[in-house]
């Protein structure tokens, strides 16, 4: 049997939501980052005049989490444009060339964190380390080698299309829920550098219920 089919097979009668409703979709969420001690994602379009490259929960959407990523972007400007967000890649690691700047480089503290997941004010995830979702690549950016002849330089390689991705129990969630998914710090952090924005990015895949409100 296809894995999707399986899966969605298996969602179905768990969730008891009909097999035909499941839609392969995915959630990203972007927050740039300044000073913080903790970094607040929004899931929710209603909450936030989303980015670009956001996809959030509209009101009437329900939302089955199947797997679940955070990753961090950088771009080298202040004000980013619509464009430079959608040329930026996400990174899965801490990535040194990327990330040289004085405070940019504070991006690690990330993965010596947690990550909290609040659903209606239950706990769905309470601490999470996300160190889990750290993969440095085996072929990797450098700022001194690997330039091709036309002078561009080699990105960082993804074994796969879930590279960087954590698994999780099948979760529904609803844009009309209060949703607090948070990294906790502990401790107050700078991250900006004058003349680059660092974004920590958490996406989440999975299938999206259509029909499922009006």
């Amino acid at each position: 049997m296809n894995n999707i089919v399986a899966e969605k097979t298996f969602i179905a009668s768990r969730l008891n939501v009909p097999y035909e409703n499941l839609s392969q979709s995915y959630l990203r969420s972007e927050v740039l980052l300044g000073t913080q001690s903790v970094i607040d994602f929004i899931l929710q379009a209603n909450k936030k005049t989303g980015l670009v490259t956001e996809r959030l929960l509209d009101l009437n959407d329900e939302f089955v989490i199947t797997h679940f990523s955070v990753g961090l972007k950088r771009i080298a400007s202040d004000t980013p444009t619509n464009l430079q967000h959608l040329t930026a890649p996400v990174l899965t690691y801490d990535n040194s060339t990327a990330f040289a700047g004085t405070n940019g480089s504070n991006v690690s503290a990330i993965y010596n964190s947690d990550l909290s997941f609040t659903v209606d004010r239950k706990e769905f995830i309470p601490q999470f380390p996300v160190r889990a979702f750290r993969r440095v690549p085996t072929t990797q950016q450098s700022a001194n080698a690997g330039y091709t002849s036309s002078g561009v330089n080699t990105v960082d390689g993804f074994e796969s299309g879930l590279f960087g991705f954590y698994p999780s129990e099948p979760t529904k969630i609803d844009g009309r829920q209060t949703l607090d998914l948070s990294i906790n710090l502990n401790d107050s952090t700078i991250f900006h550098d004058e003349g680059n924005s660092y974004y920590a990015v958490f996406e989440a895949r999975g299938y999206l219920i259509v029909n499922s409100k009006s």
